[in-house]
C-alpha cells in the first residue's frame, strides 16, 4: 500500500526559502493534510531565518533532507534556474514533488522530470494552481453547462505594470526574504505569469494544438544593474489554437498598466473577472455584447454609455455564486491559497486517481510558456510536442 494512503497527514519538505515560501507557509493553515516536517536553503543564514519565524527545523544539506525517511513530498520553491537539478535531485530519491512555476527553464530538462517520474511511478506537477479556485471552478462549470453557448474566443491579461520603478528593494516576505528582483527580469515576466492563466486554458479547452507568439524587451534598465542581455523579454503576446476549435490571445508585460482579467467570448454570452490573482475574484456573466445582464435592463444600458464616455472599463454583470467560503491568503497582490497546489495532488496520490495537475499537464503549460517567453528562438507557428488528456468540462 502507498504510504499516502495510510495516513491522514501528508509530511512535507521545502527546499528554497525565499519571497515565494512564506505565501506557502501562509496558506497552510488551509490544508491541515498536509504538515512541513523540515526545510532547506542554500543560503544558511535564509534558512535558519526562515526556521525561526515558522518553527521549522532546517536540515543540513539537500542530501539529509532527501535521506529523510519522514519526507514524502517535497515542495521545490528554489529560483527557476535550479529547479531542473533540485527537482530531478527529489525524485531520484524516490519522492514526489511540487515545483513551482516552471517545471525548468529548458524543454528538454522538462521533458526528463516527467520520463523520471513517470519511470519511478512518482508524481511531479508544477505551479500555479489557481486553476483549482473558487472563481476559475465557477467559470469552467458555467462554460460546461452552456450559459454562453459555444466558446468561440478568450482574452487574457497579465499586465503587472512597471514594477522595476517601484521602490522593490524594500519588499520583504513574512519571514524578511527580499524580493528576488534579478532572478525576476532575467527570468521574465512570461515565464513567471503566463502559467496562471494558461493552466485555466487548458482546463477549460484542452491542449493547444499551434500558437503564435511574439516577445520583446522594452526596457534594458530595470534597476538593477545587470547587462541588458541577461534581462529577459518584458512583454509578450501569443495567440493560441486549440484543439478544440476555441482561440485565445494572453499578454504579459512590464509596461502597461495592471491588467489581470480575463474575457471568455461565447455564441450567447460573456464571462469575465478582473483579477486572476485573487482566488475568489468574482465572476460576471454578460450577453453577448458585453453589457451587463440585470434584472434592471436600463443598468446596462447606462454601464454601456459611461464605459464609451469615461476611460474605464466595466466588466459587471449577472455575479455567479462562488462555491465554498473565505480562505487566507496573502494580504497583497497574490491573493492566492498557493497550498492547494500540493494539497490537491497529495490528495490525489492518497486516494490513487489522477490529479487535476499531473505531470503531462504540467510539461504543456510549461512548453507554451517557454515558447512565449522566448517567441525570437521559434519558428511560428509554433505547434507543441507536449499534450495531455484534458478532463471533460463541467
Amino acid at each position: 500500500m502507498h504510504p499516502f494512503r495510510r495516513r491522514i497527514q501528508v509530511r512535507l519538505a521545502i527546499v528554497g526559502c525565499g519571497f515565494v515560501a512564506d505565501y506557502y507557509m501562509t496558506t497552510l493553515v488551509n490544508h491541515p493534510e498536509l504538515r512541513v516536517v523540515g526545510i532547506h536553503d542554500r543560503d544558511d543564514a535564509r534558512g535558519k531565518a526562515f526556521g525561526v519565524f515558522h518553527g521549522l527545523r532546517l536540515y543540513p544539506s539537500l542530501d539529509a533532507l532527501l535521506a529523510d525517511p519522514e519526507v514524502e513530498m517535497v515542495l521545490n520553491l528554489t529560483n527557476p534556474s535550479s529547479h531542473y537539478a533540485v527537482s530531478r535531485a527529489v525524485l531520484e530519491a524516490g519522492k514526489h514533488v511540487w515545483s513551482e512555476k516552471p517545471l525548468a527553464l529548458d524543454l528538454e530538462e522538462a521533458r526528463d522530470l516527467v520520463a523520471l517520474a513517470q519511470a519511478k511511478g512518482l508524481a511531479i506537477a508544477c505551479a500555479p494552481a489557481t486553476m483549482l479556485g473558487e472563481a476559475a471552478t465557477a467559470m469552467r462549470k458555467a462554460i460546461g453547462a452552456g450559459r454562453i453557448g459555444r466558446v468561440r474566443l478568450a482574452y487574457a491579461e497579465m499586465e503587472d505594470s512597471m514594477v522595476f520603478r517601484e521602490d522593490y528593494r524594500k519588499w520583504r516576505s513574512r519571514s524578511g526574504a527580499p524580493w528576488p528582483a534579478e532572478d525576476e527580469f532575467a527570468t521574465g515576466c512570461t515565464l513567471e505569469h503566463a502559467g496562471y492563466y494558461l493552466t485555466w486554458l487548458c482546463a477549460f479547452f484542452g491542449p493547444v494544438a499551434e500558437m503564435t507568439a511574439f516577445a520583446a524587451r522594452l526596457f534594458d534598465d530595470k534597476g538593477t544593474g545587470q547587462p541588458p542581455e541577461t534581462i529577459a523579454n518584458d512583454f509578450s503576446v501569443a495567440c493560441l489554437r486549440f484543439r478544440s476549435g476555441v482561440v485565445a490571445r494572453l499578454t504579459c508585460g512590464l509596461a502597461a498598466p495592471v491588467d489581470r482579467s480575463l474575457h471568455i467570448v461565447g455564441d450567447e454570452g460573456i464571462l469575465s473577472i478582473s483579477d486572476g490573482w485573487n482566488t475568489r475574484s468574482p465572476v460576471f456573466l454578460r450577453d453577448r455584447y458585453g453589457r451587463a445582464t440585470s434584472r434592471l435592463p436600463k443598468l446596462g444600458k447606462l454601464l454601456a454609455v459611461a464605459e464609451r464616455r469615461l476611460p474605464f472599463r466595466q466588466w459587471s454583470g449577472r455575479r455567479l455564486p462562488l462555491e465554498g467560503g473565505e480562505v487566507v491568503t496573502p494580504p497583497y497582490a497574490s491573493r492566492i491559497d498557493f497550498a492547494r497546489g500540493p494539497a490537491a495532488l497529495a490528495s490525489a496520490i492518497r486516494a490513487g486517481r489522477a490529479p487535476a495537475i499531473d505531470a503531462a499537464f504540467s510539461l504543456h503549460v510549461t512548453e507554451l510558456s517557454l515558447v512565449a517567453q522566448h517567441a525570437e528562438r521559434h519558428a511560428m507557428p509554433y505547434r507543441p510536442i507536449s499534450s495531455f488528456e484534458p478532463a471533460p468540462v463541467g
